[in-house]
Protein backbone atom coordinates (compact mmCIF):
# COMPACT_ATOMS: atom_id res chain seq x y z
CA UNK A 1 0.00 0.00 0.00
CA UNK A 2 1.25 3.74 -0.48
CA UNK A 3 -0.29 7.00 -0.40
CA UNK A 4 1.59 10.09 -2.21
CA UNK A 5 1.25 13.57 -0.81
CA UNK A 6 2.16 17.02 -2.56
CA UNK A 7 3.45 19.42 0.34
CA UNK A 8 5.14 22.65 -0.30
CA UNK A 9 8.69 22.82 0.16
CA UNK A 10 8.61 24.87 3.54
CA UNK A 11 6.80 22.17 4.69
CA UNK A 12 9.68 19.59 5.06
CA UNK A 13 9.13 19.42 8.67
CA UNK A 14 6.18 17.34 8.05
CA UNK A 15 8.54 14.85 6.47
CA UNK A 16 10.98 14.84 9.88
CA UNK A 17 7.67 14.12 12.01
CA UNK A 18 6.95 11.21 10.02
CA UNK A 19 10.44 9.79 9.79
CA UNK A 20 10.37 10.37 13.53
CA UNK A 21 7.74 8.01 14.38
CA UNK A 22 8.67 4.47 15.01
CA UNK A 23 6.21 2.83 12.55
CA UNK A 24 6.22 5.12 9.69
CA UNK A 25 9.61 6.03 10.13
CA UNK A 26 10.55 2.16 9.15
CA UNK A 27 8.37 1.82 5.71
CA UNK A 28 9.93 3.15 2.62
CA UNK A 29 9.85 7.31 2.26
CA UNK A 30 10.05 8.82 -0.98
CA UNK A 31 10.61 11.87 -1.52
CA UNK A 32 11.06 13.59 -4.97
CA UNK A 33 11.27 17.56 -6.27
CA UNK A 34 7.64 17.94 -7.66
CA UNK A 35 9.22 20.20 -10.30
CA UNK A 36 10.28 16.93 -12.37
CA UNK A 37 7.19 15.36 -12.23
CA UNK A 38 4.54 18.23 -12.83
CA UNK A 39 3.96 19.74 -9.84
CA UNK A 40 5.93 22.92 -9.40
CA UNK A 41 7.45 24.21 -6.20
CA UNK A 42 6.36 21.19 -4.18
CA UNK A 43 8.41 18.71 -2.78
CA UNK A 44 6.34 14.79 -3.48
CA UNK A 45 6.28 12.34 -0.53
CA UNK A 46 5.15 8.55 -1.41
CA UNK A 47 4.81 6.94 1.78
CA UNK A 48 4.85 2.86 1.25
CA UNK A 49 4.87 -0.04 3.23
CA UNK A 50 1.88 -1.51 5.81
CA UNK A 51 -1.45 -0.63 5.49
CA UNK A 52 -1.38 0.43 9.18
CA UNK A 53 1.41 2.83 8.55
CA UNK A 54 0.27 4.19 5.45
CA UNK A 55 -2.83 4.73 6.98
CA UNK A 56 -0.74 6.54 10.19
CA UNK A 57 0.78 9.03 7.98
CA UNK A 58 -2.43 9.78 5.88
CA UNK A 59 -3.79 11.03 9.49
CA UNK A 60 -0.68 12.90 10.38
CA UNK A 61 -1.23 14.40 7.15
CA UNK A 62 -4.05 14.83 6.77
CA UNK A 63 -5.14 18.84 6.33
CA UNK A 64 -1.90 19.71 6.23
CA UNK A 65 -0.52 18.64 2.77
CA UNK A 66 -2.48 18.05 -0.47
CA UNK A 67 -3.07 13.96 -0.61
CA UNK A 68 -2.85 13.48 -4.85
CA UNK A 69 -5.95 10.97 -5.72
CA UNK A 70 -5.68 7.90 -6.98
CA UNK A 71 -5.16 8.30 -10.69
CA UNK A 72 -2.39 11.11 -10.09
CA UNK A 73 -0.95 9.24 -7.31
CA UNK A 74 -0.59 6.45 -9.56
CA UNK A 75 0.84 8.18 -12.21
CA UNK A 76 3.44 9.84 -10.15
CA UNK A 77 4.10 6.20 -8.31
CA UNK A 78 4.47 4.89 -11.83
CA UNK A 79 6.85 7.55 -12.87
CA UNK A 80 9.18 7.18 -9.84
CA UNK A 81 9.62 3.94 -9.82
CA UNK A 82 10.53 3.40 -13.84
CA UNK A 83 12.70 6.22 -12.85
CA UNK A 84 14.23 4.16 -10.46
CA UNK A 85 14.53 1.18 -12.35
CA UNK A 86 16.57 3.09 -15.37
CA UNK A 87 18.84 4.10 -12.87
CA UNK A 88 19.48 0.38 -11.70
CA UNK A 89 19.71 -1.01 -15.25
CA UNK A 90 22.52 2.15 -15.85
CA UNK A 91 24.29 1.22 -13.09
CA UNK A 92 24.42 -2.73 -13.90
CA UNK A 93 25.52 -1.31 -17.91
CA UNK A 94 28.32 0.35 -15.20
CA UNK A 95 29.58 -2.26 -13.21
CA UNK A 96 28.16 -5.34 -15.42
Amino acid sequence: MYSVFALNKSDRALVEELLSDDVIGRQTIIQKDGDSLGYENKLILVVEGADAAVTAADKILSGKVEKLSAEKGNAVYNRIKEDEKNADSGMGFLFG
